[in-house]
């Protein structure tokens, strides 16, 4: 009985297989119906996206709940990207439609982060701030919601092919905050440049040449009116200029680091600063043509420039340095000033030697003259810089300012102790100065029409020497 029940069974096992795969084939067929219905009511959702997100993409991003927007314009790209894989007309027409509002959506998305960096973009004083730390940018909340749009702007804007121009958005901004910012330091060279110009030597004369001296109004004067305005170290317009331009590049160095994506972060910067920099180089090249051609005790605040120029010389590479055009114009800058330097030094010393023209001569009155007098007190200040004119007499070599000048002259000592070290060659030129002074006293008591005045001028210009030497003997001794 067994038997025959379980012959029965294999028999409806066989007479029901072929029943069991043809149910699963009907079950995945209409598994298979269910996903493609799912997926053609998607793809159709896609074709009404355009429509159903218009309003809100026209309507503009509420700045104080910036994400519904930002769900708007990833619900286009998504159906973008979908119906991007159907070769269907009516696909194509919607796309057009979608783009067209991406391009709505990402306009003013750009504006709003126009609008935010306009908020903090009117300049600022930068003397205010100690240092680049001080310097005021954006509110935390305000950077961050900047840093955010502007990553999500930059992603998007490559994705669908979009040419927003964040970098120039951002540059075209800043780059006004920092021109007002700076705007002052070159109103203060132009204006310290139109209020002490003059005329200087003839045309077609040189500075420096002995044809030019009786007619160079910048020697008459050095010769002839003592100065009562020394320039103190730091107060150059010029030099305010550059440390506060160091110190703007450097703060938005790093505000753009924190807004922009680093991918176009460095040449966002560098763009913000093109404009900038090239107006300071340009007032940096009126102010050097402005030393070419003033009195000797302008020597004093070209010094301190050089100085400044050359201690911020390498930040300005390292901020700067895929510009090549801005290391050349630091370069010719630096350049022409320590050929000024090394011109001037050697000017005063010829004009020392060589000081009586028609329109120089001593006054008829025995008291110090003004060319001691300015020569003394210019010595003094450039003690200051003793560190900086160390460097620029080593390469010039021992002597330099000999050339031309006969070697048995009374005025001309012997070789710098260590001919190798810049300190010595200085320190043989100030002698050459004093012995060429002192020379200069002789001569000029000379000049004296009575015998009198003579010994007047003679006791009061070496005292004067004297004394001026053993002050700046203690003051050497004081800053030692």
């Amino acid at each position: 009985l067994l038997k025959v029940f379980d012959i029965r069974l294999k028999n409806l096992g066989r007479i029901i297989a072929p029943i069991y795969k043809s149910t699963q084939k009907l079950t995945r067929l209409y598994d298979n119906i269910e996903i493609t219905m799912s997926s053609l009511d998607d793809t159709l959702l896609f074709f009404n996206v355009a429509k159903d997100e218009a309003d809100t993409i026209r309507m503009g991003p509420d700045e104080n709940e910036l994400l519904p927007y930002l769900d708007s314009i990833n619900r286009l790209k998504d159906a973008s990207d979908a119906l991007k894989q159907l070769d269907l007309d009516s696909a194509s027409q919607s796309r057009q439609e979608i783009y067209e509002l991406l391009r709505i959506g990402l306009g003013n998305l750009s504006q709003l982060f126009s609008q935010w960096l306009k908020q903090h973009s009117g300049g600022i004083d930068p003397v205010a701030y100690h240092s680049v730390a001080d310097v005021p940018t954006f509110p935390t909340d305000t950077e961050k919601l900047l840093s955010m749009l502007a990553t999500y702007l930059n992603l998007v804007n490559d994705e669908v092919s979009y040419d927003l121009k964040l970098t120039k958005t951002y540059a075209g901004i800043r780059t006004r905050h920092l021109q007002k910012s700076l705007a002052q330091f070159g109103d203060m060279s132009n204006g310290y440049i139109r209020s002490n110009s003059f005329d200087g030597p003839l045309p077609g004369q040189n500075r420096y040449s002995e044809a030019a001296s009786r007619s160079n109004p910048s020697e008459v004067r050095f010769c002839t009116i003592r100065n009562e305005h020394w320039y103190e170290p730091g107060t150059s317009p010029f030099a305010q200029y550059t440390v506060n331009i160091v110190k703007l590049f450097q703060a938005e160095r790093d505000l753009v680091r924190r807004i922009m994506p680093t991918v176009i972060s460095e040449e966002t910067f560098l763009t913000t600063a093109d404009r900038p920099f090239e107006t300071y180089i340009g007032t940096g090249e009126k102010m050097v043509s402005f030393f070419l051609n003033s009195p000797l005790y302008e020597v004093l605040q070209a010094l301190d420039v050089y100085g400044y120029l050359l201690e911020n010389d390498s930040v300005f590479d390292a901020l700067l340095s895929l510009r090549q055009r801005h290391h050349n114009g630091m370069a010719k800058l630096l350049s022409r000033l320590q050929l000024h330097l090394s011109k001037s030094f050697t000017a005063l010393i010829n004009l020392i030697r060589s000081p009586f023209k028609d329109d120089t001569m001593p006054k008829q009155t025995g008291g110090v003259h003004e060319l001691v007098y300015n020569t003394l007190t210019f010595l003094a200040y450039v003690i200051i810089y003793k560190d900086l004119l160390t460097n620029i007499f080593l390469p010039l070599g021992d002597g330099h300012w000999n050339q031309g000048s006969l070697q048995d002259a009374p005025n001309v000592s012997q070789h710098a102790s260590d001919p190798s070290d810049g300190l010595s060659i200085f320190q043989h030129y100030l002698r050459d100065v004093i012995e060429a002074l002192s020379h200069m006293i002789e001569q000029g008591g000379k000049q004296m029409k009575r015998p009198a005045l003579q010994f007047v001028f003679l006791i009061n210009n070496h005292s004067y020497l004297a004394r001026a030497l053993r002050d700046a003997m203690y003051a050497g001794d004081e800053h030692s």
